[in-house]
């Protein structure tokens, strides 16, 4: 039995179009994806513990080598917010994003490529930095730098909502 054309057509439609659809899917990525191998093994190597006492402070481990692939991807991954920029009622408008809370505050801060710099295009209330988030939006490889810490990467944020 032949195959009628309208079913041909839909098959080729959909075939055609599944990689629009998944371009709109956000990667699920950990933070080591962001280091090179070699650098995300040196990076464990070097871990002593986090030590939040403010007491006897390690030296800090820095690396900016990122991973290119992830340039412009679409990814979603968790971690703690660190305020850097509000608008004039208070709300959060650019952030860093750091794998572990209390990090860049009382604790050397990760490495720059353990770091993104988050843009929101529209204000939101205040997070509380305590909590854990999912952050989805387009990473880009974007060199970032205060006097609180160092990132090697930013993030256009899509999405900011509460880890559960």
């Amino acid at each position: 039995m032949p195959i009628h054309p309208t079913i041909v057509k839909l098959f080729l439609a959909l075939v055609l179009a599944a990689p629009l659809l998944a371009h709109g899917k956000a990667r699920e990525i950990e933070w080591l994806d962001l280091m090179p191998e070699e650098e995300a093994q040196a990076w464990l190597n070097d871990q002593t513990g986090i030590d939040h006492s403010g007491f006897d402070a390690p030296q800090a481990f820095q690396s900016y080598s990122v991973v290119p692939e992830l340039d412009g991807q679409q990814i979603r991954i968790p971690g703690f917010v660190v305020p850097v920029e509000t608008d004039a009622e208070g709300n959060l408008t650019e952030f860093f994003f750091v794998p572990f809370f209390g990090a860049c505050i009382h604790v050397p801060p990760p490495p720059a490529n353990q770091i993104i710099y988050g843009r929101l295009d529209e204000a939101i209330p205040m997070v509380n930095i305590w909590d854990a988030f999912w952050m989805e939006g387009k990473l880009n490889i974007e060199d970032v730098s205060n006097e609180t810490a160092d990132s090697a990467y930013t993030m256009d944020v899509a999405k900011l909502e509460l880890y559960d």
